[in-house]
């Protein structure tokens, strides 16, 4: 019989992807609203898939993670997903999407990404939200899996994760 309880917090980090003719980054953050602390922001200029998302947003793009100290609850992704959803739809110009907020969870031992599109490797939570496992912490740092996406690979980027982690082992 297993002893179940409830999960440990985790910290919250939104991957955004902006057009920076159109919006730019202290905008998309005071348009997420206070609710979530003072970010601190990563911004890094490996983005593979830049191509991909420049068809329907434009040339001018940006990368930037927002990460926010202060823990919250797991259960709340599928919220925060649904909310960056709506709030992409409701900034959309006839052109497409001017921003892509894509948030996800830092654990102890792992990270998460939400999406809203199933895979073979994504667990569904409700409210059509999905969650990807995009690293594990092993052997003192966050690793990598299979289905990584090329940015989130990219040693640079997953020490900037680490880094963040000790955020919780400080609590």
């Amino acid at each position: 019989m297993s002893d179940l309880r409830p999960a440990t917090d985790a910290l919250l980090f939104i991957s955004v992807l902006y057009n920076h003719k159109k919006c730019n980054l202290e905008d998309i953050i005071a348009t997420l609203g206070s609710g979530y602390e003072r970010p601190i922001i990563f911004k890094h200029d490996f983005f593979p898939m830049k191509e991909y998302y420049s068809k329907e947003m434009g040339e001018e793009l940006s990368r930037s993670f927002i990460f926010y100290p202060k823990p919250i609850s797991r259960e709340e992704l599928v919220s925060i997903k649904v909310y960056c959803d709506e709030l992409e739809k409701g900034h959309q110009q006839t052109s497409g999407r001017s921003f892509n907020l894509d948030p996800g969870l830092i654990t102890l031992d792992q990270v998460l990404l939400s999406s809203g599109k199933p895979y073979s490797h994504r667990i569904y939570l409700k409210d059509g939200v999905y969650a990807e496992l995009t690293y594990q912490f092993k052997a003192n740092s966050y690793h990598q899996l299979e289905w990584t996406y090329p940015d989130y690979q990219h040693p640079e980027i997953i020490q900037q994760f680490n880094w963040f982690r000790s955020f919780l082992l400080a609590l």
